[in-house]
């Protein structure tokens, strides 16, 4: 699999691309499901082409993520939010439009320049132990909120992540993480498995982890990001009861076989039949001489048409909303990604959503309308394939 956010500027770099194992791997001990290859950080996060505020659904989620939060935390002006890798800041943003003092760590140079341009105070490095005792010391601050979204399955050294998250955290502060959960993979969601996301947490995985780093987890809720969401919430041990919900996951958790190998196993056999349902079902389009098109060069999007061998051979085109992808070639599959109103203009007979977790925000757009309602049809491929 090449890596999934390195897209390619002329058709001379398609032989250089490199391209790494993506295999997958379980531990039966701590039950934590992680790749076996990684790629180094420095070479993923330091240039990235995903920006926060390209999604409309993201950004509701910010507003609701941070009246949320502020209202069951207690925070107030007198509080700070420490955000770990907070991307362009629009988390931030949201939790500075209620009084709130904000600080953000990006290591995506160009990303954190935008974010500190926006008035988001931003530090441009990877969040280590060393770094947030840095921040303490030189600083003097302790967070009453460290958060982070779709940062933990990324980090690869994360026993040093979670103790820098320990080291910063106020004495009655609260850690809050939200990811894709394990649950997802078992639902056939594979294309969270690449690179950048190292691990592929259970909460049963994760209370082993957090207390290796004389840390608690005291509450859980599911969230609809990314197609199924887990956000928990840590802090120093007793600082906060530990909630029902955390032993009621564990057990449905053991129940549904999180904690074995089998399960997983299972989901493999699962992407096959995907893979075959679709590849059935684009020929068949094909044959009958009709056009497909792709929405979205997103990570997802990079994962499936690569393992299910899909490029020129079923699309027509590829097209991205993100100005940063446009003119660029997508990875492994070397498409050539255009703006959204190229299939406006060139009309194909169906659109192929590899953003299948925002279909609904796709196929509600505007600039889309005219389109469907000449009788586009729109293709969602997982958690099963189906024409909408």
């Amino acid at each position: 699999m090449p890596s999934i956010n390195v897209f390619l500027k002329k058709e001379e770099d398609f032989a250089r691309e490199k391209k790494y194992n993506l295999s997958v791997g379980f531990c039966p001990e701590c039950s934590l499901v992680q790749i076996i290859d990684t790629i180094p950080p420095e070479d993923l996060f330091r240039d990235y082409v995903y920006f926060s505020a390209v999604s409309k659904q993201f950004l509701e989620h910010c507003e609701e993520n941070a009246a949320y939060l502020t209202k069951k935390l207690n925070l107030s002006p007198s509080s700070l939010v420490l955000e770990i890798a907070s991307n362009d800041g629009s988390q931030l943003q949201s939790f500075k439009k209620q009084g709130i003092p904000v600080l953000g760590v990006e290591p995506a140079r160009n990303i954190a320049k935008v974010a500190n341009e926006k008035g988001i105070k931003t530090i441009d490095e990877f969040f280590s132990y060393d770094l947030a005792k840095k921040i303490k010391e030189e600083q003097h601050i302790q967070a009453d909120l460290v958060f982070g979204a779709n940062v933990l399955a990324h980090v690869e050294g994360i026993t040093g992540f979670v103790r820098g998250v320990k080291e910063i955290l106020a004495p009655k502060g609260t850690a809050v993480f939200e990811f894709p959960y394990a649950r997802g993979l078992i639902e056939n969601k594979f294309d969270v498995i690449y690179h950048e996301h190292v691990f592929y947490y259970s909460l049963i995985a994760l209370i082993h982890l957090f207390k290796g780093a004389d840390l608690e987890i005291y509450d859980v809720k599911m969230t609809p990001m990314q197609g199924g969401s887990l956000m928990f919430f840590a802090c120093h041990p007793g600082a906060f009861p530990i909630h029902e919900n955390v032993k009621n996951l564990v057990a449905k958790e053991i129940e549904e076989g999180f904690n074995k190998l089998e399960t997983y196993q299972k989901m493999g056999e699962n992407v096959l039949k995907i893979k075959k349902e679709l590849l059935d079902l684009l020929a068949k389009i094909k044959s009958e001489g009709k056009k497909v098109a792709a929405y979205s060069a997103s990570a997802k999007g990079t994962v499936l048409l690569n393992y299910f061998g899909i490029n020129t051979n079923y699309l027509d085109f590829i097209v991205d909303k993100s100005k940063a992808k446009q003119g660029l070639y997508t990875p492994g599959t070397h498409l050539l990604v255009y703006p959204p109103e190229k299939i406006t203009e060139e009309k194909p007979d169906y659109v192929l959503i590899l953003c299948w977790n925002l279909a609904d925000e796709v196929m509600a757009m505007e600039e889309l309308k005219n389109w469907r309602q000449g009788g586009g049809k729109f293709i969602i491929p997982v958690p099963e394939v189906k024409i909408v």
